[in-house]
């Protein structure tokens, strides 16, 4: 044996190659989570959000063609009227909120939307604006919505904004079932 080599033990060479891989891993859900990030669909047109709250499937469909819709983010100005005490005058402030497809259909309890969201891919657990779309289907109690979140996946012990848990929202005593 040369004097310049090392020899590594199986053990060794294994524990490297998997601490190789690991470090693989970690990059590509960097790099998609960057990817995710940047590419986000921002939608602020009130026709597409309608058609969410109202439950509108055929206009779902139409929606959901551009498969990037399925987790936009849903953002709505409001635009008011604040006293700013250091110009002496009132100013129009506008306020951003955001909010998701899917929270817009929980919240209103449109199983059929909610349905296609999640088979289409919809990020169960997003909390655009501070909840999840569970949080907004156990406010309404809208128990078949928060069946299926459920079903697919949907965290019942992640907190939102406020510090409240799904459980903290159900106002019904069907929604406890």
């Amino acid at each position: 044996m040369s004097k310049d080599t090392f020899p590594f033990t199986s053990t060794s060479l294994r524990s490297l190659r998997l601490e190789q891989e690991y470090q693989e891993w970690q990059n590509a859900r960097r790099a998609l989570a960057q990817r995710r990030a940047l590419t986000r669909v921002r939608c602020r047109d009130t026709a597409v959000h309608n058609t969410f709250m109202c439950g509108d499937m055929k206009g779902v469909y139409a929606v959901l063609k551009d498969p990037a819709m399925v987790n936009a983010l849903m953002e709505t100005v409001h635009e008011e009227m604040v006293w700013a005490p250091e110009m002496g005058m009132w100013t129009l402030s506008s306020k951003v909120k955001q909010t998701s497809a899917l929270r817009l259909a929980a919240s209103r309890g449109h199983a059929g939307c909610v349905e296609e969201l999640l088979f289409r891919g919809a990020e169960v657990n997003d909390d655009p604006g501070g909840s999840t779309a569970l949080h907004d289907a156990c406010v309404g109690g809208h128990d078949v919505c928060v069946r299926l979140l459920l079903s697919h996946g949907a965290d019942p012990e992640l907190l939102a904004a406020d510090g409240s848990a799904p459980l903290h929202l159900c106002t019904s005593a069907q929604s406890f079932q």
